[in-house]
């Protein structure tokens, strides 16, 4: 099968200098003239429109999410190559069909096409930088940097103000809400969340990541930016679920092209500290790992849990869950990688529909040697290398729990069917 197609658009407004908008008196003839109706809806006053420049695209990479767990998710990139032998994408030249609108912080869209598909939107975000490369030959390419919406965030300072008791989701829809961040409500995928938290008074001029990486590690959670640039928030139950989507070197499923496996200390941690706000530290720590393998600490502070004995409760819930989950080495899957080229197009929907924190399951026979592993893992990381002739998509990934950090006590089984075991408040 070919390589999924690929789609590239960049936002422009181009009503300064006409472009596909309202022209008023132009024309009577409304046949050669359609934009002149004033109650035609079909027609935009002007602002900005998507201009479809994949004829012009040479190459694409994108890269989103975290290399690891425990890792805090980064402003997803990506990087379009574009031929520029005309000049269309230098800012300085008049005649370029985009003038004067090539220009930073525009918005692009990246999509794939999988033949006989709709297309699948893999990165929005904004052009951060325009880099031209004029050479003597005569060749000249055009790049732009671009970036997704956490680089707003981390340029955006907080107002003082007390935050209300609530949950983690609404604590993030909050600030999402402040006049002074003003994030849309169209672009938010928000859990709820399992952590109650504390009205903390937010000092003037906290920054907004920063605050909002804190709410996500007080959960603890996945905060990100999705394939369409939504702030997407995922409680700490996300892992309680097995993968859909098969990868295996069997032959049996979705195949890959590599694997990355490790066994050792990069995750880790038999002594944990986890404080909050108002609150002291709470310790837990695992005396036959710190025998085996020597003190590994992992300190939290600063969280937003409730206050009192409450906050005390969920502070060493928290620290006795990392220590359980990441006192002992594990054998772990780190990436893997797949060439959507010659795969089926079945198969390269599947693997175009991945978004971060999806679960997945991988297995593979080492050398053909043994039994084979199979394993229920999430994604950390999506990156993706376009050129027309191969389409590379690389998965970080990181393990799940078979019975996720959820509230255990008074819990319905039912609606929870990994929270019967007795530790309160949490189960592992």
């Amino acid at each position: 099968m070919a390589v999924p197609g690929v789609v590239v658009e960049v936002g422009l407004d181009l009503s300064s200098v006409g472009g596909p908008f309202f022209l008023f008196g132009a024309s009577d003839d409304v046949a050669s003239n359609p934009q002149s109706l004033f109650d035609n809806t079909q027609y935009r006053l002007g602002g900005t429109l998507f201009y479809d420049v994949t004829d012009r695209s040479q190459s694409v990479t994108i890269n989103r999410g975290r290399s690891r767990e425990l890792d805090r998710f980064t402003t997803g990139t990506a990087n379009i190559l574009f031929t520029n032998q005309d000049r269309a994408f230098d800012p300085f030249y008049t005649s370029s069909p985009y003038y004067p609108d090539v220009k930073p912080r525009r918005t692009v869209r990246i999509s794939t096409v999988v033949a006989g598909g709709s297309a699948a939107v893999q990165f929005t975000g904004l052009v951060e930088d325009w880099s031209l490369d004029y050479q003597v030959s005569g060749e000249s390419d055009a790049s732009a940097a671009c970036v997704d919406g956490f680089v707003l965030f981390g340029g955006q300072q907080l107002a003082a103000h007390t935050a209300t008791a609530q949950y983690s989701g609404a604590r993030i829809g909050a600030i999402l809400d402040r006049a002074e961040v003003d994030w849309a409500s169209t672009l938010r995928s928000l859990n709820t969340g399992g952590q109650l938290f504390q009205a903390d008074v937010i000092e003037e001029g906290r920054d907004v990541l920063e605050y909002l990486q804190i709410v996500e590690a007080s959960e603890p959670g996945f905060l990100f930016m999705s394939k369409d640039n939504s702030v997407t928030f995922r409680d700490r139950n996300t892992a309680a679920a097995l993968g859909t989507i098969i990868f295996s070197d069997a032959g049996t499923a979705i195949d890959y092209t590599d694997l990355s496996v490790s066994y050792g200390t990069e995750l880790l941690y038999n002594r944990a500290s986890v404080s909050f706000i108002g609150g002291d530290s709470q310790i837990s720590s695992n005396a036959t790992s710190i025998s085996e393998y020597g003190v590994v600490a992992l300190d939290l502070n600063g969280l937003l849990f409730q206050t009192g004995s409450a906050g005390t409760a969920d502070a060493q819930a928290l620290a006795n869950y990392i220590v359980n989950k990441y006192a002992n080495p594990e054998l772990r899957f780190d990436s893997m990688s797949v060439e959507l080229a010659g795969m089926g197009t079945a198969n390269q929907t599947k693997v175009l529909s991945v978004e971060l924190q999806d679960n997945i399951i991988v297995e593979y026979l080492p050398n053909k040697i043994g039994s084979r592993i199979r394993k229920n893992v999430q994604v950390l990381g999506i990156s993706h290398r376009i050129t027309p002739l191969a389409h590379k998509v690389t998965f970080n990934l990181g393990s799940t729990d078979t019975a996720a950090f959820v509230l255990a006590a008074g819990t319905a089984v039912a609606d929870y069917p990994f929270s019967i075991f007795d530790s309160s408040p949490f189960g592992l």
